[in-house]
C-alpha cells in the first residue's frame, strides 16, 4: 500500500492486456493517404506503420490478446463491500504507522482494457450517390475520471494522475495535415469514426485504517495512449467508418448508444 497525501492506494489487481503489434498484421496492406476506406475495413497505427485491415480481423486479434469490445459493467458489490475482508498488510510498527497517517485510502479493484463506443471524427454525411467522407478538424476525445455522490472529482483527478503518472485531464483534438477518408454508398449515412482502445481503473474509497475502515464512495478513471496515423496525432485504436442504410440524420452509433451530432 502506498500512501500520497490525503488518500493511500491499494492496487488490488493491475493486468492490462498486451497491446497489438506490427506482427499481428503480417500480410495487410500499409495504409497510404488518400486509399478508400471501406465499410468493413479499419485503420491501425503501429509501431512502423499504419496498417488496413478488415473490421472482422482487428476484433478477433483484440479478442485473443483479451481486449473486450464496450465498456465493462461496473460491479454492484461495490456498494456493500465487508471492510473485514481487506488483504492484511506489515503488522510492524513502521507499517501501522504508515497505514493510518492519512484520513483514508483507496483501492484498484479492477484494471481493465476495452474498445470504448465510437467517438466521432467528421460530420454526418447522408449521401445521394455514392459520397466521399473524410476526418476534419475539431472532433475530440479525453481521459476522465468519475465518482460516486459526495466525493471531490478534481481531487481524485489530481490524486490519481499522480498516482498511475497518468494524466487525467488530457484531451486529443483532431487536426488533419493527411487526407483519411471513406465513401458513404448512395442511400446511406455514414461518418468518420475512432474504436479507441481505453484502459479503465475500478475502485473503492475508504476512511480509517486498514481492518476498521468505512467504504464512503466508488470511482473509475479512464485512459488512452497515444496513437498516430500517418499524420493523424490520436490516440490508440482504430479509425474506420459507421454507415447505415438511411436517407437522414440522426445516425447511431454502431458501437455504443446514442446518436452522432
Amino acid at each position: 500500500m502506498h500512501f500520497l497525501g490525503f488518500f493511500g492506494i491499494f492496487l488490488a489487481a493491475a493486468a492490462v492486456a498486451a497491446p497489438l503489434n506490427e506482427t499481428s498484421f503480417k500480410n495487410a496492406p500499409k495504409w497510404t493517404p488518400g486509399y478508400d476506406l471501406k465499410a468493413d475495413d479499419v485503420i491501425v497505427g503501429l509501431g512502423n506503420g499504419t496498417y488496413v485491415v478488415k473490421a472482422d480481423e482487428y476484433l478477433a486479434l483484440l479478442n485473443e490478446a483479451g481486449v473486450t469490445i464496450g465498456p465493462p459493467k461496473l460491479d454492484p458489490s461495490w456498494g456493500s463491500v465487508n471492510t473485514s475482508n481487506l488483504a492484511e498488510v506489515n503488522n510492524t510498527k513502521r507499517g501501522l504507522s504508515k497505514r493510518c497517517d492519512g484520513d483514508g485510502y483507496i483501492i484498484t479493484d479492477k484494471t481493465e482494457t476495452f474498445i470504448d463506443w465510437d467517438v466521432q471524427m467528421s460530420p454526418v454525411l447522408c449521401a445521394v450517390g455514392d459520397m466521399d467522407i473524410t476526418v476534419t478538424n475539431g472532433y475530440s476525445i479525453a481521459n476522465a475520471v468519475t465518482v460516486s455522490a459526495g466525493l471531490n472529482v478534481e481531487k481524485f483527478t489530481k490524486l490519481l494522475t499522480a498516482t498511475f503518472r497518468i494524466d487525467y485531464t488530457r484531451t486529443w483534438t483532431t487536426t488533419v495535415s493527411t487526407l483519411t477518408k471513406g465513401t458513404v454508398k448512395d442511400g446511406n449515412c455514414g461518418v468518420m469514426i475512432t474504436k479507441p482502445t481505453t484502459t479503465r481503473r475500478s475502485g473503492r474509497v475508504f476512511r480509517g485504517c486498514v481492518g476498521s475502515a468505512t467504504e464512503t464512495g466508488t470511482w473509475y478513471a479512464d485512459s488512452h495512449e497515444d496513437g498516430s496515423y500517418n499524420g493523424i496525432d490520436w490516440v490508440q485504436g482504430a479509425i474506420s467508418m459507421c454507415t447505415r442504410e438511411q436517407d437522414n440524420p440522426p445516425l447511431a452509433r454502431c458501437n455504443g448508444q446514442g446518436n452522432f451530432v
